[in-house]
């Protein structure tokens, strides 16, 4: 049996005529940029969420550098957020000159350690924005983390690139800070055909300049009124309209997610891997399935041997990758994110994945570990 580790072809294929027509209606309407599709989608994705106001974008990527600036953020402030983590959640704003300062993360949930943010809010004063990862669809300590930024009067942006339609505590992620992220990369929980990305926020003044910025700072009421400096970062309106009409199949593709990662950590146990957790407070996604293991290579190896796909998110935190070596980071500055990067391994995962073909994943890794039937 051969199992990918994603398999978007097979999760759209009953889908397939209802995008094809998608498709037949944005080409007839002729309009292709800022139209009413991408409109419909930032109304009705915030709405998902629990708050007023979204903002489409070229990506993820840079749906952080608007929602970073939006929030006021100017060259030479700092930024906090977690050293493993996709570099683009640092690389957005350090583009713009405004540095990653890094926190390290819990041992079980890989997310944030809201224990450790405190001490380095106090020795770095310039740090204006806090930008948590709600990694692998999992909420990060929102309730910690807000309380101590608050006090710091650092602001907070979500990033949930990896969570749409997680819960923290009954809400919904990236309804909890100033703002949040969202990407609409294809292999995301709601992806679209290519790039995508959305701001989401509640506040009037972030979503009036998030608005200005992703258009050449451009007024969005009057044409050729340039208010300030900005790109350009619109989300398409083909992406829109076809990611709006799989909007409300989100919850049902998460609850698939959800049984297939209940089945892979039933049939997992009892094996020297560690599984992930699901906080009593908090509703997990699996845009991944991650476990860990001190074997990594010898398993991906022999798991590929057997005719299935791995991977690994992410192989080398962001303070040790060559781009931020001016930081002054070190190996064994971020211990328990470096521990993580050695150990993960990313099993297939994706609503149209098989209870049989996760047996068969199971199955082929007790027998790695010579440990028999589930």
């Amino acid at each position: 049996m051969n199992v990918n580790i994603f398999d978007l072809g097979r999760d759209h294929r009953e889908m397939k005529g209802e995008l094809v027509r998608i498709f037949e209606e944005v080409l007839s309407g002729g309009q292709f940029i800022l139209g009413r599709g991408v409109k419909a989608l930032e109304e009705a994705f915030a709405s998902y969420i629990g708050v007023r106001h979204g903002v489409g974008v070229g990506n993820g990527t840079d749906a952080i550098r608007v929602g970073g600036l939006a929030l006021g953020l100017t060259t030479g402030d700092k930024i906090i957020t977690t050293p493993n983590t996709y570099v683009a959640t640092a690389m957005a704003l350090s583009v713009q000159g405004i540095d990653p300062v890094f926190c390290d993360i819990e041992e079980e949930t890989l997310n944030m350690d809201p224990a450790l943010l405190d001490d380095i809010l106090k020795k770095h004063k310039d740090i204006k924005v806090c930008i948590p990862v709600h990694l692998y669809g999992h909420s990060a300590r929102m309730d910690e983390i807000m309380q101590i930024c608050t006090a710091h009067g650092v602001r907070v942006l979500e990033d949930a690139a990896q969570a749409h339609g997680a819960l923290y505590k009954n809400r919904k992620v990236g309804s909890l800070g100033d703002a949040a992220i969202f990407s609409f990369y294809p292999t995301k929980n709601l992806g679209g055909f290519g790039d995508g990305g959305i701001l989401v926020t509640d506040s009037d003044e972030v979503y009036e300049r998030a608005l200005r910025l992703r258009n050449f700072g451009q007024d969005d009421r009057a044409k050729h009124v340039h208010i300030t400096e900005g790109f350009n970062s619109r989300l398409d309106e083909l992406q829109a309209a076809m990611i709006h009409y799989k909007l409300p199949f989100l919850d049902v593709w998460n609850e698939k997610r959800r049984a297939l990662a209940s089945l892979y950590t039933r049939t997992l146990a009892g094996i020297p891997v560690s599984l992930p957790l699901e906080e009593p407070w908090a509703r997990h996604v699996y845009h991944i399935y991650a476990i860990r293991s001190e074997k990594r290579k010898d398993l991906m190896t022999y798991l590929s041997s057997k005719g299935i796909t791995t991977i690994i998110n992410y192989p080398t935190p962001i303070h040790l990758q060559q781009v931020y070596a001016r930081l002054g980071y070190k190996e064994g500055s971020f211990p328990v994110a470096e521990k993580a990067a050695r150990e993960i391994i990313t099993l297939p995962m994706y609503p149209s994945l098989t209870e049989d073909e996760v047996q068969y994943v199971s199955q082929t890794i007790r027998d790695f570990y010579g440990a028999g039937a589930a």
